[in-house]
């Protein structure tokens, strides 16, 4: 094996870290994964991944692309309880313009916690010999030979400090990332950092069915939120250990419930079966808040000057309102590019950083449109033409899903990132967007609030 391929280091032991973790261990001699949060040793939240307490989604190529990695992934989830369905038939979809009917799509989902995904991650990734996990541990800055070239970490344990040599360092240390602060200190000019914040903020509980009740006939309950009218929303999914995970998530600055009483309260202000459904269930958690949700982009592919050793992926690049769930499967999906461009080098020559930087931005333009057209008809500027088009578009194909099945399933593939948004060209498809829901065509009516 070549000089360049024998120490690796991941800063971050959240989804991107392990993802990178696991295929770097295929390249790599050796890969050390760090992590500034004590780790717990069973599933359970920790401070650095505060987002953990609110739902999680692991779209349906998220899911393929990670089983591809971990075999058996989806079987380990499933016996530690959690369940996997049809998203067709399971979800419970309160749109704007109605309810659709259950259409089986042959698309299986399983949900869980946060926690239980990074804890049999955790697990996986710690079994391949190759790789380290070091928890309590701080990055401090970047160990350089120069301004061109990164050659480690700088390191704080307690109150010792120390340095790790690696070949090439991973920061996947998420929304907290000092990259461009290191990076200025190496003097390259400080990347633009692009935002789009719809000031959605969520509360969150967990619930169980008390003794003799049954669950509800979904297994999981969407209820998005639209501007400008739509501002309060929801999302529900049965999780391990018999549970039922619920947020509830607002817009525009939209007050969100601090008690048992207003979280109650927010839930009846909902049309759709959420009131009535956590009425009359037990209450596992608290009311847990979280404001972090605007999208942000970092255009590290566009510096100049890349130094050699390092690349950065996951929310340390570019992050997601969560509301669209697609945070966990693009992690997976930066890994899969990290395993090519790996893969793709010439014998014995190190990875280029600044190509990967590139290709990374590529993968993740999709995502980002899917996330920030909607977000962006929340800010009170004027929009530009082409948002205002295709938010146009995406309200109108929303609006017909709950009265068209073959909307429906094309939707869903583009929610769940298995087709592109060139599955909408087919002029079949296209029209019947222009065209919108007819009347009397099928699906359940409702009023949002």
């Amino acid at each position: 094996m070549g000089t360049d391929v024998r120490h690796a280091v991941v800063i971050g032991a959240g989804l991107a870290g392990l993802a990178a973790a696991r295929v770097l261990a295929d390249s790599f001699e050796a890969v050390t994964v760090i992590e500034r949060d004590a780790l717990p040793s069973a599933s359970g939240p920790r401070v650095g991944v505060p987002q953990g307490h609110h739902v999680h989604a692991l779209l349906a190529l998220g899911a393929k692309v990670f089983e591809g990695y971990f075999p058996g992934l989806r079987a380990e989830l499933e016996r530690a309880g959690a369940p996997v369905w049809d998203w067709g038939e399971g979800l419970c979809a309160v749109l704007p313009n109605g309810i659709p009917e259950p259409t089986s799509m042959g698309m299986p989902i399983q949900t869980f916690s946060r926690p239980l995904l990074e804890h049999v991650l955790r697990q996986r990734v710690t079994a391949l010999e190759p790789v380290t996990l070091r928890d309590g541990l701080i990055v401090t800055g970047l160990r350089t030979a120069g301004p061109g070239k990164v050659t480690g970490v700088r390191v704080k344990d307690g109150d010792s400090e120390d340095e790790i040599a690696a070949d090439l360092v991973v920061d996947a240390s998420g929304r907290s990332s000092h990259l461009p602060q290191w990076l200025a200190a190496l003097g390259l000019p400080a990347p633009r950092t692009t935002t789009v914040d719809a000031q959605i903020g969520y509360a969150s509980r967990i619930y169980t069915y008390p003794e003799g009740q049954t669950p509800p006939s979904w297994m999981g309950l969407l209820q998005p939120l639209r501007a400008p009218e739509f501002h309060k929303g929801c999302y529900a999914i049965q999780v391990e250990n018999n549970t039922l995970h619920v947020t509830l998530h607002g817009a525009g600055g939209t007050q969100l419930p601090h008690t048992e009483d207003d979280f109650l309260a927010y839930a009846q202000s909902l049309p759709g079966p959420i009131a009535s459904t956590i009425g009359s269930l037990t209450p596992l958690s608290a009311v847990r808040r979280y404001a972090r949700t605007v999208n942000r982009k970092i255009a590290y592919h566009r510096l100049p000057r890349w130094p050699a050793g390092l690349i950065a992926m996951g929310d340390a690049v570019c992050t997601f309102n969560p509301a669209y769930g697609q945070g966990m499967t693009v992690a997976g999906l930066e890994a899969r590019l990290l395993e090519r461009t790996l893969r793709g080098r010439r014998a014995g020559t190190p990875l280029d950083g600044q190509v990967f930087q590139k290709q990374l931005a590529r993968l993740t333009v999709s995502p980002w449109l899917m996330a920030t057209i909607p977000d962006r008809a929340w800010e009170t500027s004027r929009l530009a033409w082409p948002v205002k088009a295709g938010n146009w578009f995406l309200n109108r194909l929303i609006d017909t899903v709950p009265h068209d099945p073959k909307i429906y399933t094309a939707f869903s593939g583009l929610f769940h990132m298995t087709s592109g948004p060139l599955t909408l060209a087919d002029p079949r498809l296209f029209s019947r967007v222009l065209v919108g829901p007819r009347a009397g065509s099928s699906g359940t009516r409702t009023t949002a609030v």
